[in-house]
Order: C-alpha cells, then structure tokens, then sequence
C-alpha cells in the first residue's frame, strides 16, 4: 500500500523531463541530418577493429563485466570503458552530455521509452549508412525490434541485442493442485482471454479459501494492456490514446480486483517478490523474457536453487505482447566511430556470444533470428522451469508482437496509467474517473496533448 501511495504521489510532483524544454538546442533533425557520413573509416572485420571507446550505461557493473570480458574475447584490439550510473542520474548526464558534445561517451545504453526520443535527433548516428552495414543485421532481427530501431524516416538509429515478448510465469505445483494441469498448452486454453480468466480467478480464490489468488497482482493487467495497445500513447497530431481503450483496461482492473483475482501482492514490492518463492500468495505473474532471471529468481535463496528447480513454468498469454528492451546507440559525434560500431555490431549479431554468452548466462533472449534459432536448436533450459524449452514460445511471440511507436510521452503514461490503476486498487475512484485522471495528468506534464 505504502507503494502505490507513493507513486500516486509522484505523478504529481515528477514530470519527465526528456529532451524538453530547452529551446532551440533540442537536438531535432536538420533536413539533410539522417543522411550525412563523416570520413571515419569502418572495419569491414569488426575482430580486427583497434581503438578505444567509451559506454555509458544504467545496466549494472556486473552485466558490464560480463560483456566487456565477453567483447574482447572476440574483439580483442579495442579497449572499453564503461562508466555506470543509476537511471535518473545517468539520463540527465546523457542528455547533457549528448547536447554539448563535452566527455560524451561514444556508445550509450537506452530504454525502449528513451530510445523513442534520441532516434528522432541528431544525436544519435545513422547506422543505416552504407559503411556500417547494420541494415542486413536489422533485417535478421525479431520484426518489432527492427522497427523500434528506426526512426521515422526508416532509418536504423540503435541495435538491441535483446527481445522482450512476455507471457505468464506460473508456480507449477500451485497450478496443478488448482487449475488441474501445469502442462503450458492446456493453461493457455484454459485462459485464452480475460473472461476465463476471471472466472477461473474466481474458482481459485473460492478453493482455496481466500489463501491463494490466480494473478499476483492487479498491476498484471496494466502490464498486458499498455504493452499491446496498437496504437501511441499521444499521436503525432497530440491526441492521446482512445478513451474507449483505456476505459476497458480500468473496467478489467476493477473487475479483477472485485473478484479477488489477484492476490494484491503489490507488483516490484518486496513482498511481491519474496511471493516468488518464499510464499504462496499467486498461481500467475504476468511479465516478459526478463522476468525469470530478474524477478522470479531473484526470490530464491542461492543454497536453495536446486530445491527451486522444476518449480516455475512459462506460457502464452492471451495477447503477443513485449515489454522492456534496451539498445546501443552510437553518439553522432563521437571520435571513435570504428570500435564503437565493432561494440554494437558483436554485442547484437554475434551468434555464439549471444547464444552461449548471453543467452546461456543471463537468460537473455536475443532479438536476432539467427541466434534464436540456435538457442532454440540447442534447447536453452533453466533449472527452475525444468526441461521446458520456453524459448520456442518467446519466439513465436515475439514474432506476433505489434511495435507501438515509442515516443517522448511512453514512461510518463506509464507512471500516468499506474498511478489511477492504484486508486481503482484501493476503491478510491471508478474506470470512468480514471480515464480522466490519466488524461488530466498527461495533460499537466505535456500542455500540447489534445484531449476531449
């Protein structure tokens, strides 16, 4: 409760802040920005690429240990510094860095939301240009990645390494005393849209006498919702996202919440995530590729992981959804041109570092066909989900995924949509009083938003 206060709060004390506001010295495109090329030459065989860069990144220390280790296991003539900071900090140094052009770093880490806003600026350089070759490795990426990786006049401004479809993570043992079966293909037919499951939420809560609730938490149909909308959140002509579509996702919440469908476990919560092992609280959590390595295991005592295994399972969700991804880009103004694309070429195209570094150790799902396919060839496991081969449903996800334009308004809608999703969660208002309040927030933060 503490937290959903809090973020309630914070809609109305924080306002995003990305590339807004500062006048003439945006960084927006000129007219012939997104075709121009300096003279740097590129290394036609990144292996042999020597040179020294710069990443910035709000990744943690230890995933960059791992990938600068990995990098220079194949690229060994280029030499990485990675300077890491936490995420509000390091997008007002970035965005800083990137305008003045002062100790700006050659290659950056960026958020799907934030990659949205630097694509459409001359910030970040032009991989579409002949020299890079990054078009026939974007071709070979999971399609909504290639689109996210473009701006809007199709050219590719950012590679991610990662795809990021999601489904429902579910206890085995829990679903098999309550819904009958842990088999992933009967769970998905069993709650192939959100009428059924409701009523099975509700049969759930009924046999196990209020002790265990189908979903973790209401914040599970947010997640679905906003990450397969079809639509922005605000248009290119400022109009915000339809009133009928956000009206029937605040509907879903209050119906889920008042049938005890989820077991209010407070989503990114420590009680939340100590609900992924320590207790029983929920059958399902709603969450992407990520969710396994960053939230399930997380839960799990490192002496008891052998105890975890088999205890997990993954499948479909009524809708192909993503949520999350980062991306490399390459500051267009950088000095370094050569090594920083022999960065961004291996740490996305690579097949055996994405396949037997990446994959394996991380967890990661690559947004590469061609690694994907390996991965799956290979039969990527993990010891909590037994020998099911969840890979081969990420990729046919991830496939079915719609890639919504990610634009300057992304994470404030977000922050917008889950702070009225808490009041409905706490009976403060109803869907209707929660469509206006999404919009009035956003209308607060972002004057040039159109709404009825």
């Amino acid at each position: 409760m503490k937290k959903r206060l809090a973020r309630i709060l914070a809609v109305t004390l924080g306002a995003a802040t990305l590339l807004t506001g500062c006048g003439g010295n945006s960084g927006q495109k000129t007219s012939d920005s997104s075709k121009k090329s300096d003279d740097q030459k590129i290394t036609e065989d990144v292996t042999k690429t020597e040179g020294e860069i710069e990443v910035w990144t709000n990744l943690s220390q230890e995933e960059m240990n791992f990938y600068v280790e990995e990098f220079n296991k194949i690229v060994p003539g280029v030499k990485v510094k990675v300077t890491v900071m936490p995420s509000k900090e390091y997008r007002t140094k970035l965005q800083n860095a990137f305008r003045t052009g002062t100790n700006a770093p050659d290659v950056a880490t960026f958020e799907i939301s934030d990659l949205g806003v630097y694509k459409e600026t001359d910030m970040l350089e032009n991989l579409s240009q002949e020299k890079y070759g990054a078009e026939d490795i974007s071709k070979d990426m999971i399609p909504y990645v290639d689109e996210l990786s473009r701006d809007k006049e199709g050219d590719i401004r950012g590679l991610s390494w990662q795809s990021t479809p999601g489904g429902f993570w579910y206890k085995k043992a829990l679903a098999k005393e309550y819904l009958g079966t842990d088999d992933p293909d009967e769970l998905a037919a069993m709650l192939s849209d959100w009428d059924k499951i409701v009523e099975v939420g509700k049969q759930v809560y009924e046999k196990s006498d209020g002790k265990i609730a189908l979903l973790d938490d209401v914040e599970s149909v947010l997640q679905l919702y906003a990450s397969y909308k079809g639509q922005p959140w605000v248009d290119d002509n400022n109009h915000i996202i339809s009133d009928d579509y956000m009206l029937e996702m605040y509907k879903m919440m209050e119906t889920v919440v008042s049938n005890k469908v989820d077991a209010e476990a407070d989503m990114w919560s420590a009680g939340w995530t100590s609900g992924m092992y320590s207790k029983d609280m929920f059958i399902l959590t709603c969450l992407p590729t990520w969710g396994l390595n960053f939230c399930i295991k997380p839960g799990i005592p490192d002496d008891e992981m052998d105890k975890a295994a088999n205890t997990w399972g993954y499948m479909q969700a009524p809708i192909p959804y993503q949520n999350g991804g980062t991306w490399y880009g390459m500051y267009s103004n950088s000095k370094n041109k050569d090594a920083a694309w022999a960065w961004i070429k291996t740490m996305t195209s690579n097949v055996d570092y994405l396949v037997n570094g990446l994959a394996d150790t991380w967890g990661d799902f690559p947004g590469y066909i061609p690694a994907i396919e390996k991965c799956i060839e290979e039969g990527h496991t993990d010891i909590v989900t037994g020998d099911q081969q969840y890979f081969a449903d990420f990729y046919e996800t991830a496939k079915e995924v719609k890639g919504d334009p990610m634009t300057k308004y992304d994470r404030q809608a977000w922050t917008s949509a889950g702070a009225q999703m808490d009041l409905i969660a706490t009976g403060q208002i109803t869907p209707e009083e929660a469509v206006q309040g999404f919009k009035e927030d956003m209308k607060n933060i972002y004057p040039e938003i159109e709404i009825d």
